[in-house]
């Protein structure tokens, strides 16, 4: 009955926008058109505060204060280098802190990206339930599931600096400091995060090696181009543990305008996270927004495995209403998490359905504020955030 509502859900949204597309098709408006250089200049500030919801974390607050500038004098290709900093606070007292930066300099050239942020996420988890061994310990008892309530405490530090070394070829280095753990709320689930491998984890530190080939016209909201990264972190071991681990990190996207004037945008995205070697359980792969490896869709916590894949398609539209600046999407995704408990055939797909409204603040750098709704196995989930999911 559950996956008759999504096929039904989708044939809905499918006809929706054929019907959109039609109708708005007969629209003959220009985008707005800017003057580079004025643009370019000065600092601009916009401070963002919203709502969100998410299902592991419940109703909470966002308030993100961002700065958007051009470093470099008389650079007209860079990007818009950004400043951000965000906090978020949940009536089931999760919060999270942190700060981003993002430079592009030189016509370009040099692309650094330094950000940090941790918090306290009180969540439900999906885990297998415990018994009692003959030497008094506890154990997972692989052949049944619950619930556990749980907080996962979490910090991250992450940079890299890059050189294009070919037109739209970019190479480089960085530094990552990831650390993750879980605590029970109650006695029982305290037992459980114990016995599922998931208290006691220590941080890991390492090396990121990334590699990016982008053709995107527009960081923020592309109208066309490609992006391809891989991005490999080498976590070495932590307090003399057996836990160094490679994360293979892999992003593909591509951006395609349906008509000349760049109002009908056809946007895809496929992410793998692939583990090699002993990371801790609490490092494994999360499908679900909140401190997860997916943006949208499902509460993060309940579906946790060794390695990610996921797949979205976007259709994006930009109405000539408010000055170019309102804009509406349609999302179709699908995925899994796969490799410790399940093999890539036996992990279930986690189809996802949506639909969300955006509204430009910054309109020469395609900064949007947005507003999503989905649907999935796990239900309706609401989100409020900055720029785009991908």
């Amino acid at each position: 009955m559950a996956s008759l509502r999504i096929y039904i859900t989708l044939l809905f949204f499918i006809g929706s926008i054929g019907i959109m597309y039609g109708q708005s098709s007969k629209k003959k408006k220009e985008m707005t058109q800017f003057d580079t250089e004025k643009e370019r200049e000065g600092v601009k500030l916009r401070v963002v505060p919203g709502p969100m919801y998410d299902p592991s974390i419940k109703f909470g607050v966002f308030v993100a204060p961002i700065l958007t500038y051009y470093p470099s004098k008389g650079d007209t290709i860079s990007p818009n280098s950004m400043s951000s900093f965000y906090g978020m606070y949940t009536t089931n007292k999760s919060y999270i802190l942190g700060f981003n930066t993002e430079l592009y300099l030189k016509q370009d050239t040099w692309r650094i990206r330094v950000r940090g942020g941790g918090g306290g996420l009180n969540k439900e988890l999906n885990l297998y339930d415990y018994q009692k061994g003959t030497d008094g310990n506890v154990y997972p008892d692989t052949t049944q599931l619950t619930d556990a309530d749980a907080k996962q405490e979490v910090f991250q530090f992450d940079s890299y600096i890059l050189r294009k070394v070919f037109p739209h070829l970019y190479v480089g280095l960085g530094f990552n400091y990831k650390s993750n753990d879980f605590v029970g709320n109650d006695a029982r689930s305290d037992t459980l995060v114990y016995a599922n491998g998931l208290t006691g984890s220590s941080g890991n530190s390492g090396i990121a090696y990334k590699l990016d080939f982008d053709t995107r016209d527009n960081i923020n909201y592309p109208y066309k181009g490609y992006y391809v990264g891989y991005t490999g972190y080498q976590y070495f071991a932590s307090e003399g543990k057996e836990n160094k681990y490679l994360a293979n990190m892999i992003e593909l996207m591509g951006f395609w305008s349906l008509n000349p004037s760049n109002r009908y945008i056809i946007a895809a995205k496929v992410y793998g996270n692939i583990l090699a070697g002993s990371p801790e359980r609490a490092n494994y792969s999360y499908y679900g927004r909140v401190n997860g490896d997916v943006q949208r869709g499902y509460q993060s916590g309940r579906r946790v495995d060794k390695n990610a894949l996921n797949i979205e398609v976007e259709f994006r539209w930009t109405t000539p209403y408010f000055d170019n600046k309102l804009r509406f999407m349609g999302l179709l995704g699908n995925g899994k998490v796969y490799g410790e408990y399940n093999d890539f055939t036996e992990a279930e797909w986690l189809p996802v359905v949506g639909a969300g409204v955006r509204y430009t603040i910054l309109p020469y750098a395609r900064i949007n504020i947005r507003f999503d709704s989905t649907y999935s196995k796990d239900g309706f989930i609401w989100y409020f955030g900055l720029r785009e999911a991908f």
